[in-house]
């Protein structure tokens, strides 16, 4: 990569997901590192009416988005960067989503990509590789749950074998079964009962690897970790690495979610975000029943995920 100019420079990337927007600016070195000098994430959640039978984004949703672009733009501009935006499941499956795109170039003049859930996955395991060098010969499985998809990926010596974007989100199902945000036992059953249903269909396509490794990179992910972290001594753990979430953790956490029934009480839990507290039980849910059909012991966390994976290939545009 050839950087014009002084010795570094900045890229600012805008990830718009289902339960929150994150925007990044990194510092780009010469020899390609980077890292991150501003991060600010936006919880707002997009394309919550139903219109037809599907979501469609709302009057409040254009306006909201507008809002946060300009004033991610004005960051940006500062750092001497323009933004480069994506859009994950909840801009892709609304009925204006084109409508959507439009709008918000032409009041703001950011052109937002909308990834396909095969591209997320895509751009996902390439961050993972660039993280996670030390196994890039070594059969790798990679998870990343979201608000409203869940996508899998598994690669074998660098290169993607299996990939698959799923309709299991934590914003989406929460959504479903507990529009209200409290819980309740038969509600959780049926919840339960649903994802493996669709992770019943999933592990049919699986081709027939052992996984060396196995990683995930999720906000979801990382606040199940939180919790274990914070309530170590309430869960009964008495040694925890930092950087992986074991079965024992993750069962013991979800179980603890599960028991609180409402909002608040989750909210009262240490270790847990706020603005989490509704949809945290269906994320570990989800995560938990990966775990469970697929078999594993172990997930190792990445500091790397879609943001770092669009910033690499806006990288490796720059050097053609």
């Amino acid at each position: 990569m050839t950087l014009v100019g002084n010795t570094s420079q900045h890229q600012a990337i805008l990830d718009i997901g289902s339960n929150s927007l994150h925007f990044v600016v990194y510092k780009i070195e010469k020899d390609k590192s980077f890292s991150v000098v501003f991060r600010k994430r936006i919880v707002y959640r997009l394309a919550q009416q139903k219109q037809h039978g599907r979501s469609f984004l709302s009057d409040e949703d254009y306006t909201q988005t507008e809002k946060i672009l300009l004033e991610c733009n004005e960051i940006a501009k500062s750092f001497s960067s323009t933004i480069t935006a994506t859009a994950t499941s909840a801009v892709r499956e609304s009925i204006n989503e084109n409508n959507f795109i439009e709008q918000i170039k032409s009041r703001t003049g950011i052109s937002i990509e909308v990834l396909s859930g095969e591209r997320e996955a895509a751009l996902i395991y390439k961050a993972v590789l660039f993280s996670q060098a030390d196994v890039l010969s070594q059969n790798i499985l990679c998870l990343d749950i979201g608000g409203g998809s869940t996508e899998i990926i598994i690669g074998s010596n660098g290169k993607i074998v299996f990939l698959e974007s799923l309709k299991l989100g934590a914003v989406r199902l929460s959504s479903r079964f507990f529009s209200f945000g409290d819980l309740t036992k038969n509600k959780i059953e049926d919840c339960r009962v649903f994802i493996k249903k669709e992770l019943g269909a999933l592990t049919q396509k699986l081709p027939p690897l052992k996984m060396d490794f196995v990683t995930g990179n999720s906000g979801t992910i990382y606040a199940v970790k939180n919790l274990v972290l914070a309530n170590a001594s309430l869960l009964n753990l008495e040694h925890q690495e930092q950087k992986v979430l074991t079965r024992t953790e993750l069962d013991r956490a979800t179980e603890l979610l599960l028991s609180k029934y409402s909002i608040e009480e989750r909210k009262s839990l240490p270790g847990i975000e706020p603005d989490r507290a509704d949809v945290l039980p269906v994320g570990a849910l989800i995560l938990q029943s990966i775990f469970h059909e697929l078999n594993l012991s172990k997930l190792n966390l990445s500091e790397h995920s879609l943001r770092e994976g669009k910033l690499l290939e806006v990288l490796e545009g720059s050097e053609s």
